[in-house]
């Protein structure tokens, strides 16, 4: 039963995401949107890890750590802009690494009277006050508003996740504080808050990955995510330009020899099988995961919704409804001004005629297949 509603979950999010574009996708000549309905909340920049993969890695090793909190939205300006956002919305709030700031919980709280919320965690600063919280901000099912789902990022087993963490002990803390989430949960008697495992397909993991299966069971998680490594941010200037300014080779694409990546997943994918574990991979399928890896995909081929449902918050209160353009800044402007102002609808314009050379690997555009 559980693994069903786990499916129908996972059904509504895809099927919401679709049918709530469709209309203004197909239809608006302009480039309006129905009100944005997923907000993902980058509440900061600051990390406690500093992972391999990570597409924030110069800002972390580079800028001064009493540098990296400056221009950070205040406690009361993320009020307003969750203020700001739809009743029936989904808020994600993510970073690096929310738990870092001392008033998430505050925040998590103030979301979660009024929507469906998510974070996006790394789980080593999840301990047992921070788990109980999490608990108590989350409804019986999801569904209902609070805190729906906690994805939480883990590359491989112990000493491979560490390695790509760059800290000792990261795996262990965070599995620590997966158990104690699952604890209050279980005493609560509740099925939220919902966890996914997310692992970047990566070389530095691609031999672990059929054992994720396996981690993500005796973690007593819902869903293993593979996810595909993108190197957008490492654009210099990413947002302020014209993203048509961009070609395909500015950008160091991650590769990966095709019949190791292939195997690995033909092996996760069994793994999943046999621990009962849902496998969810990109929004592609199998032979361009292996493309994208090798030679690159076209991205003709593909197609991205989210300019029509999505708004993200950067942590100074730069507004985008895609990382590659900014079209705003919350303490100048409301969401709402923002949403559908030309400079947005513009863009969607962009986006319906065709995709751009450094989309491919994000995790927001889709596979449509070949044109005829």
């Amino acid at each position: 039963m559980q693994d069903k509603y786990r499916t129908l979950m996972r059904w509504s999010y895809d099927a919401v995401q679709r049918l709530y574009s469709e209309i203004p996708y197909r239809m608006s000549g302009s480039g309006g949107a129905f009100p944005a309905w997923h907000y993902f909340l980058e509440l900061t920049r600051r990390c406690n890890l500093r992972c391999r993969m990570c597409q924030y890695i110069h800002f972390l090793e580079e800028v001064p750590g009493a540098q990296q909190k400056e221009g950070e939205l205040t406690t009361e300006e993320w009020k307003d802009v969750i203020h700001q956002t739809g009743r029936m919305s989904l808020l994600t709030f993510t970073g690096g690494e929310p738990l870092i700031r001392k008033d998430f919980p505050e925040l998590l709280e103030f979301a979660s009277r009024q929507s469906l919320t998510h974070i996006v965690t790394n789980a080593t600063l999840l301990d047992a006050a921070m788990a109980e919280t999490f608990v108590r901000f989350a409804p019986r099912r999801a569904g209902g508003r609070g805190l729906n789902f906690i994805g939480v990022s883990l590359e491989g087993p112990a000493e491979v996740h560490d390695d790509i963490r760059r800290q000792p002990g990261a795996f262990g803390k965070a599995a620590a504080g997966l158990a104690q989430l699952r604890e209050y949960r279980d005493r609560a008697g509740k099925t939220c808050p919902m966890v996914h495992i997310t692992s970047v397909i990566q070389a530095h993991n691609l031999d672990s990955l059929p054992l994720m299966p396996g981690i993500v069971a005796d973690l007593g998680a819902d869903v293993l995510n593979l996810v595909t490594e993108t190197r957008m941010h490492d654009l210099p200037g990413l947002g302020e330009h014209t993203p048509g300014t961009w070609k395909t080779s500015d950008i160091d694409w991650p590769r990966i020899p095709r019949n190791a990546l292939q195997d690995a997943l033909r092996k996760t994918e069994e793994e999943a099988r046999l621990r009962h574990v849902e496998l969810r991979l990109p929004r592609m399928p199998r032979e361009e995961v292996l493309r994208y890896y090798s030679t690159g995909v076209e991205v003709k081929h593909y197609q991205c919704r989210s300019p029509w449902n999505t708004i993200i918050v950067g942590r100074t209160g730069d507004v985008y409804p895609c990382w590659l353009i900014k079209i705003g800044n919350v303490r100048e402007q409301s969401l709402k001004s923002m949403w559908n102002a030309g400079k947005t609808k513009a863009f969607r314009r962009a986006c319906r005629s065709g995709l751009f050379s450094v989309c491919p690997g994000c995790c927001f555009i889709e596979y449509r297949g070949e044109k005829k």
